[in-house]
């Protein structure tokens, strides 16, 4: 009897950490859950826009975050705020009459955020360049420069006080009246910010190095444009 007891103590003590495997589509678990099959999902109702109030719903997608005792949460939320076509109808910027810098606001899009969030800003700007009252296409041979970039504001009136983003581009021809085409600035930026409502105001300056009203000229922004804006919150 003794022997027999024993016997079966061994076979519980061999069996057990196989059973502690669970396989959902599997009869081979290889972890302590196990769910197999390419299209395999979880539902976790905990998680849902009706239990969990940082679950916004919809079709956007959020971030399952782990914390240190390895519970599953909606610890971090990320959605698309604003994304589309940037500016309605072109916006041209002249320079100074003596090719000097100016600056104009092509564009601005409000936004609010629910709480603390890293704000993605994704701005493609279309650019072509003309001569100073648009009549004719560049042929000159000088440099001509024109930046974009962004001031952050409370919704209506932007700060000026910080700048955003900037990118650049040098465009020139020379002998040739009869180049067409658009030039084009991108840039990516990622700004921390506090829960609010905010305004994103995109800007378009043009130089071309204030030396003569010979070398003065004009950039249409804004024929194909794009503005992408998305949160991660903290």
């Amino acid at each position: 009897m003794k022997q027999l007891t024993t016997l079966c103590l061994l076979f519980m003590i061999a069996f057990l950490p196989a059973s502690a495997q669970v396989g959902i589509g599997t009869t081979t678990p290889q972890s302590a859950l196990h769910i197999a099959g390419s299209e395999s999902t979880i539902r976790i109702d905990g998680l849902n826009s009706e239990n969990n109030n940082k679950n916004y719903g919809g079709t956007s997608m959020y971030n399952v975050m782990v914390d240190g005792n390895g519970d599953l949460m909606l610890g971090a939320l990320s959605g698309e705020i604003s994304s589309g076509p940037a500016v309605v109808s072109p916006v041209t910027v002249q320079t100074t009459a003596n090719s000097g810098m100016n600056a104009s606001e092509l564009y601005s899009q409000e936004f609010e955020l629910n709480q603390r969030a890293m704000v993605v800003i994704t701005y493609y700007v279309s650019m072509e360049f003309k001569n100073f009252d648009g009549s004719a296409n560049i042929d000159d041979g000088r440099a001509k420069i024109a930046h974009n970039y962004f001031y952050i504001g409370d919704g209506t009136t932007a700060d000026t006080s910080k700048t955003y983003g900037m990118t650049s581009a040098v465009y020139s021809n020379v002998n040739c009246d009869t180049a067409t085409g658009y030039v084009y600035n991108s840039r990516s930026t990622t700004i921390v910010l506090e829960p609010g409502t905010y305004s994103l105001h995109l800007q378009g300056a043009v130089y071309g190095g204030d030396l003569t009203p010979d070398a003065a000229f004009s950039v249409d922004f804004g024929n194909i444009d794009r503005l992408d804006i998305n949160a991660i919150y903290l």
